[in-house]
């Protein structure tokens, strides 16, 4: 499943801010998460009270979701002091987001300021430049291009001249003020104009939450810039005309006027042909050099006895408890390379990062394992005892020794292809066999490797290893290579030892 950050200030009435955009990224069909910029006492007829958050939490927020489930998308609305908006930009940049989009939330349509001159200036130098899009009012497009707007071509003298100035694209609002809610997309491509549909109802609160909600979503989802943005239109309307009537004033949309409709759709071209057909398609740059250079091995090891067997149901049951007891000795020391990695982490994000591998690991592939020993009678101590079998021995001397010895890069080579190598090689068997998920033995080993948590994982390291190898010179890109082949190699032989190769 997609996924989508939204970082604004919460409104306890629910129509707007961090509630709107969770209701509105759930019916546009991605996992909403959130980071809070504020609390606020609200409700239809006013704001009462607001509580800010520090600068430190607030970045504390954003690192546990970027280092846990990094976000497809990123929407961000009021940010009301200057340390917040110079905080969201250092970790967009920290972790290299990808489409962010700013709803600038600096005057009411009223034309009332909601913010500082100060924490405008913040938005200008710091935020903006970072956008894929911005979503401005009327009245805050004229702040930005500092010029009054009067009619639709002012409008687009506003938006080229802020697209111009900040470098990203934008989407100027054009409302009830100007037109029957036109609105006007400045691209590198020029104008584009999205002519609305009047609707008679006053209840608006949150249209502007909803719709840069929205077009997050749909950039989430795959959707080019202008299908996103018509699209969230479209959904904004179908909100407006369910005619919601809620609270003493201006009330919310109905959100979930439409909850098994279209707006959760995705790309045509996002659905994968046949079944796991997509194992790579996310994989880019070092990434995919590294897969096409050791997808031999895997290819082998996906059609080995040991799979295949598995895959067909007629795997001796002896022989994959002793596969499942040398899976656990190994585990424990593929374990042991993140703490490795944690230990030699050259910041906190970093350490973050490992620890969460270290974490997912220990609480999925581990637990299935021990959870299958513990029912024919094997304890933790059994396990100690067990004799390694040589492939095993030697798949664990090689991660130790790059654990011990190699740098941040050289540990992750090691370890990639156990993750990536089980996801291809597993999805390869149940494409063949997906009658395998339901074995009452093998199910639940599989089933670690085939879910989408998995493979958001095994996607998110990709970015990564593009990430931390982006600037190494060919000499050290090629010798990373000869690490992750080789330890492609041990997961050949350690299936081919489950097989029962000496």
């Amino acid at each position: 499943m997609r996924t989508a950050l939204t970082i604004a200030g919460s409104d306890s009435s629910g129509g707007a801010g961090i509630q709107a955009d969770i209701k509105t990224m759930t019916m546009n069909g991605v996992f909403a998460m959130s980071a809070i910029t504020a609390l606020t006492a609200q409700n239809t007829t006013g704001v009462t009270a607001i509580q800010e958050s520090s600068p430190d939490f607030l970045a504390e927020q954003l690192d546990e979701v970027f280092t846990d489930i990094f976000p497809d998308a990123v929407k961000i609305g009021m940010v009301s002091s200057s340390d917040l908006i110079t905080t969201i930009a250092e970790k967009l940049q920290q972790y290299d987001a990808k489409n962010i989009v700013v709803d600038p939330v600096m005057v009411a349509t009223s034309g009332a300021r909601l913010i500082s001159e100060e924490a405008i200036d913040t938005l200008k130098e710091d935020l903006l430049q970072l956008a894929d899009v911005i979503t401005p009012n009327i009245p805050e497009a004229e702040v930005l291009a500092d010029m009054t707007i009067e009619s639709e071509a002012d409008m687009e003298a506003a938006a080229r001249a802020i697209y111009k100035l900040y470098g990203c694209n934008v989407l100027l609002k054009g409302g009830h003020n100007l037109n029957d809610a036109n609105d006007l997309l400045w691209t590198e491509e020029g104008p584009t104009w999205f002519h609305g549909e009047r609707i008679d109802n006053p209840n608006t609160h949150g249209t502007g939450c909803t719709l840069s909600s929205a077009i997050a979503s749909n950039l989430a989802k795959g959707y080019d810039m202008k299908t996103s943005v018509g699209r969230a239109k479209d959904y904004i309307s179908g909100a407006l005309s369910a005619q919601l009537d809620l609270g003493h004033g201006k009330g919310p949309m109905a959100h979930n006027f439409d909850l098994t409709g279209k707006f959760a759709e995705s790309p045509a071209e996002e659905a994968p042909a046949e079944p796991f057909s997509t194992t790579f398609d996310n994989a880019t740059g070092f990434s995919l050099e590294l897969i096409n250079d050791s997808k031999d091995l895997w290819n082998e090891a996906a059609n080995c006895d040991f799979l295949t067997e598995m895959g067909e149901g007629t795997l001796d049951h002896d022989k994959f408890v002793e596969y499942m007891i040398q899976d656990s000795i190994y585990l424990r020391d593929y374990l042991k390379i993140f703490a490795y990695a944690i230990a030699k982490a050259p910041n906190w994000a970093d350490m973050q990062l490992f620890n969460g591998m270290l974490a997912y690991c220990d609480d999925g592939e581990n637990k299935t394992r021990l959870d299958i020993l513990a029912s024919v009678g094997m304890t933790d101590a059994d396990i100690d005892r067990t004799p390694m079998k040589r492939q095993c021995r030697d798949y664990c001397d090689f991660l130790k020794k790059w654990g011990q010895d190699g740098t941040q890069a050289e540990i992750i080579m090691a370890m990639l292809p156990c993750m990536w190598g089980y996801r291809y090689v597993f999805e390869q068997l149940v494409a063949k066999h997906p009658e395998a998920m339901d074995h009452p033995d093998f199910g639940p080993v599989i089933a670690d490797y085939v879910n989408a948590g998995y493979a958001w994982y095994c996607d998110y390291w990709y970015t990564v290893t593009n990430e931390k190898c982006k600037d190494f010179d060919r000499a050290t890109l090629d010798h990373l290579k000869e690490i992750f082949r080789e330890a492609s190699a041990h997961e050949l032989y350690f299936w081919e030892m489950a097989g029962g190769a000496d």
